[in-house]
C-alpha cells in the first residue's frame, strides 16, 4: 500500500507503484474518454490487484473506452487539442513479474526435495502428501498414510499467526 500512489485529474489517471525489485511501475491513462470527479475517485490496494473507482462526471454516462481511442486523439491533435499518452511497457511488467515469482534457490531445492519425494512414493504415500497438505491449508505435509487417513488434518498455523478460514 505504502508503494502505491493514485493521483486523480478530470481527465487523467495516474498509477505508481514501487515493485519489490526497486522498479517503478508508471502508467498514465490521459485523457480520459469522459471527465471523473477527482475528490471523489479512490482506490484500494488488495492482494492480488488494485482497484481504481473514478466518479464520473456525469452520472449514467456511457464509456465505450477507459481513454479517448487512437483516432480520436488523432483527430484532436490535428485540430490543435493537444494529448499526451505515456506508453505502457508489456515486455518490463511481464520481465518483473516473472522476476517476482521465481523460486529462491533454498526454495528451489526444498521443491525438489518434495516433488522427488512425491515422484518416487508408493500410492499410500502419496495420497498422505495430498491429503494431509490440501486438509492442513498447506500447513502440514505428511508422508504417513496411516496417521493421515484416520481423519482430518488440524491445521497448524506458524508460531504467533492465526489461521482464518476460507469463506470469510
Amino acid at each position: 500500500k505504502d508503494a502505491t500512489t493514485v493521483e486523480f485529474e478530470t481527465n487523467s489517471v495516474s498509477l505508481s507503484i514501487k515493485m519489490a525489485t526497486g522498479s517503478d511501475n508508471n502508467y498514465e491513462f490521459e485523457p480520459l474518454q469522459n471527465k471523473i470527479v477527482p475528490k471523489e475517485s479512490s482506490f484500494e490496494v488488495l492482494s492480488t490487484k488494485i482497484e481504481i473507482r473514478m466518479k464520473k462526471a456525469v452520472p449514467g454516462q456511457r464509456w465505450e473506452h477507459l481513454e479517448v481511442p487512437d483516432e480520436e486523439q488523432a483527430k484532436n491533435k490535428a485540430a490543435g487539442l493537444g494529448t499526451s499518452r505515456k506508453g505502457v511497457s508489456w515486455d518490463s511488467i511481464a520481465a518483473d513479474a516473472e522476476r517476482e515469482t521465481k523460486l529462491k534457490p533454498s526454495e528451489q531445492n526444498v521443491n525438489e526435495l518434495f516433488q522427488s519425494i512425491y515422484k518416487d512414493a508408493d500410492e499410500d504415500t502419496r495420497r498422505a502428501m495430498m491429503k494431509s497438505y490440501i486438509e492442513s491449508n498447506g500447513t502440514s505435509l505428511s508422508t504417513d498414510w496411516k496417521s493421515v487417513g484416520k481423519g482430518p488434518v488440524e491445521t497448524l498455523p506458524p508460531v504467533d499467526a492465526v489461521a482464518k478460514p476460507y469463506d470469510r
